[in-house]
């Protein structure tokens, strides 16, 4: 399956910057237990990225607000060639799910790695020790 085929089965964030005659005629939502974003602005003129890791951008899908599910987040990740972190998770109370959408990663948990393309799917119990680098050629994208 080639890069494009799987970006169609698996649809990710737009990359690069908007046209300066682009107009995002939708409105950010903002309660007291969520937000939402406008997906036309999920591009790279916000993308962030976390300390522990290389070769890593990531667009924020949804984050805890306070006094709300302060337990729960979600991003999608690009990972350059070569990129990934020995510890991406801090918490150690915390689990987590990714879910790729393009490429390939390998991902090592509780010892034991995988290497999950396009559709692929890996849970991270609370409290396990895990890392994760993209070990292909081309850009890797997934969920986490």
């Amino acid at each position: 399956m080639s890069a494009d085929e799987s970006r169609d089965l698996h649809a990710g964030p737009a990359r690069g910057l908007p046209p300066q005659t682009g107009l995002t005629t939708g409105a950010a939502v903002f309660t007291d237990a969520y937000g939402v974003i406008p997906r036309a602005t999920m591009r790279d003129i916000v993308a962030s990225y976390l300390q522990g890791w290389t070769g890593m951008r990531m667009l924020i899908l949804a984050r805890p607000l306070a006094g709300f599910a302060e337990t729960f987040s979600q991003y999608v990740v690009d990972l350059a060639p070569g990129g990934g972190s020995q510890r991406p998770e801090t918490d150690e109370t915390a689990q987590g799910a990714l879910f790729v959408t393009r490429g390939e990663i390998e991902i090592v948990v509780a010892g034991r790695a995988s290497r999950l393309a396009a559709g692929g799917f890996a849970y991270v119990p609370p409290g396990a020790a895990w890392s994760l680098r993209n070990p292909g050629a081309g850009e890797a994208e997934f969920h986490w």
